[in-house]
């Protein structure tokens, strides 16, 4: 199909509705079962379309899946990899005509729990007043950016979101076919209580409809890689400083499959079948999500920290010392992010990865290690402290070592679930569900435990691999963490290791809990103990049909009947 027939009139799109012209397509990406939900769904966004902004000219439709993270939480802005799905029915629909003013309208139709809702307030805005005269077209120029910029989550409204992936698309097409005004209307059924990533769906459904309405397409126009590096991190510019595998999740997913997304650049590494006996869950677990603003810094500034003190003060040290004499020569070249410290990378087994974790300090600020590092902390912090971290001084106690353990641990945990999935391990890919959630307590990592774990991988044993250390990436709250341990304790005393495993979902603190669960327990005879243990013990009173999440088709503009 021509990538110019994304767009049609509206009433073109509704016959085409109506006729059941689109039913295969809408099969597609929610299933035959469906599809006619789907069919009005679609009709009610585009008469409110028609309703609020008129029914002439030619309109795009994109639509962006909510995504689940089953493993790899709090690492993708450390350029980690993650095990996502797209969820198959949650999807943001943003429906946009193109306005040659240069001047962008957004409304939208919220459609949650069944009532349809106006939940946020008209915007209005000229797409000259927002783009800045330097261009901002790759990630790192995006972050230098939105230093600058930072227009914080508390206080923004939900369209800077639309904003900051418009500033992208038209710094990102300057030179070619430029980004157009548009009237915008975006519905949505995705929860926005935590762990489906709300906010990235709309970000990214409003980008592809702005590419579709000045005549560009997704993957055509703009690689896969660019899709979700560059949308994705413009949400920094609302203050938001998490990477960018929600959006990988959304735009990478596949039917039936979990996708590993490996981030800077985007691309899938692996996937995995969803076993047919078991479904993945989300629930709200009834906690409110309350950010810590200063702790959310600490955690996301220990991975880049972390990197610069082991390639610049541990491991010129232990150079040429017993166990690292295979470590190559370049190793500094070679460490980039966080995610390089693997013992491929740097030549080294896993042992000697143990004890750099060992090295590191438990605790330090970034005076402390400016005063270690000398001259070379300089270029460090230019290039990834900057502005970005507003509430991190130099004397802000930053707990080090169980944050960059966390990471670490949980890139390969990442490795570790594919692998014991592919290889039909489930009740090991269920544990490493539970281990990833303890490693978001507040407990340090303390250096008998890194040595009993160095001296199991010495001798060979599965239980040394890095996959099984938790960390303390430190952000849970008792009310949150009984919800998981409640559910985890029920399933395994029901079901036994092979039941399910769920953890905390999203940014932490609060939100969704989800994991792979099985089908008994969701649609089957083991559902009313289930719902009731939810009840009684929890006080949750969950759909458990629409809790269940199936894998489904990433993001797209729907092709023009």
């Amino acid at each position: 199909m021509n990538q110019n027939r994304h767009r049609v009139p509206i009433s073109q799109w509704i016959a085409a509705l109506e006729s059941g012209q689109l039913q295969a397509q809408l099969a597609t990406y929610y299933g035959a079962a469906e599809a006619r939900r789907w069919q009005e769904h679609y009709l009610e966004a585009l008469r409110a379309f028609a309703s609020r902004y008129g029914a002439h000219g030619e309109v795009v439709i994109a639509r962006c899946p909510a995504q689940m993270n089953l493993m790899g939480m709090h690492i993708d802005y450390g350029g980690m990899p993650s095990l996502r799905l797209a969820v198959r029915g949650a999807d943001t629909l943003a429906i946009a005509r193109p306005n040659p003013d240069g001047r962008v309208r957004l409304q939208s139709v919220i459609r949650v729990g069944g009532e349809a809702a106006d939940r946020f307030a008209p915007a209005e805005f000229s797409l000259r007043d927002i783009v800045p005269s330097e261009r901002v077209a790759s990630r790192q120029a995006l972050m230098d950016y939105a230093a600058r910029v930072d227009r914080s989550r508390l206080a923004a409204d939900w369209a800077v979101l639309p904003q900051g992936g418009l500033i992208f698309l038209e710094s990102y097409f300057r030179a070619g076919q430029p980004i157009q005004g548009i009237d915008c209307l975006v519905w949505s059924n995705v929860s926005p209580s935590g762990g489906m990533s709300s906010s990235s769906a709309l970000v990214i459904a409003t980008a592809y409809a702005a590419m579709g309405a000045s005549g560009l397409a997704p993957r055509v126009d703009m690689p896969e890689e660019d899709l979700v590096d560059g949308i994705g991190t413009s949400e920094w510019i609302r203050g938001t400083r998490g990477g960018t595998a929600d959006h990988g999740g959304m735009i990478l997913g596949r039917t039936g499959r979990l996708v590993s997304v490996g981030v800077f650049p985007a691309q899938a590494l692996g996937y995995a079948d969803l076993p047919e006996t078991h479904a993945a869950l989300i629930l709200d677990s009834g906690v409110p999500r309350v950010y810590d603003e200063a702790m959310k810094e600490e955690t996301v500034i220990a991975y880049p920290l972390g990197t610069f003190f082991i390639s610049q003060l541990i491991l010129p040290r232990l150079a040429g010392t017993p166990g690292f004499a295979g470590l190559r020569s370049d190793y500094a070249e070679r460490i980039g992010y966080i995610r390089d410290l693997t013992c491929a990378r740097l030549g080294i087994g896993l042992p000697q990865l143990y004890q750099l974790l060992q090295a590191l300090p438990q605790t330090t600020t970034l005076a402390q290690v400016e005063a270690l590092a000398g001259p070379a902390y300089a270029a460090f912090h230019q290039q990834q402290i900057g502005g970005r971290f507003q509430r991190i001084g130099p004397e802000y106690p930053i707990r080090l070592r169980r944050r960059f353990a966390f990471g670490l641990a949980e890139q390969d945990r990442v490795r570790a679930m594919l692998e014991y999935l592919n290889a039909g391990r489930l009740a090991t890919a269920l544990q490493l569900v539970q281990i990833a959630h303890d490693g978001d307590l507040d407990r340090e990592v303390k250096d008998e435990d890194l040595e009993r774990r160095r001296l199991a991988a010495l001798a060979g044993e599965e239980s040394g691999a890095l996959c099984f250390l938790p960390g303390g990436y430190g952000r849970m709250t008792p009310a949150y963490d009984r919800v998981v341990r409640v559910i985890n304790q029920y399933l395994a005393a029901e079901g036994g290791p092979e039941a399910g495993a769920v953890q905390r979902l999203g940014a932490g603190w609060g939100g969704n809990v989800g994991g792979l669960v099985r089908r008994e327990f969701l649609s089957g005879e083991a559902r009313p103990g289930f719902a009731r243990l939810m009840r009684e013990e929890l006080g949750l009173e969950p759909d458990l049909d629409r809790a269940q999440a199936l894998p489904g088709e990433g993001a797209c503009l729907l092709p023009a009947p």
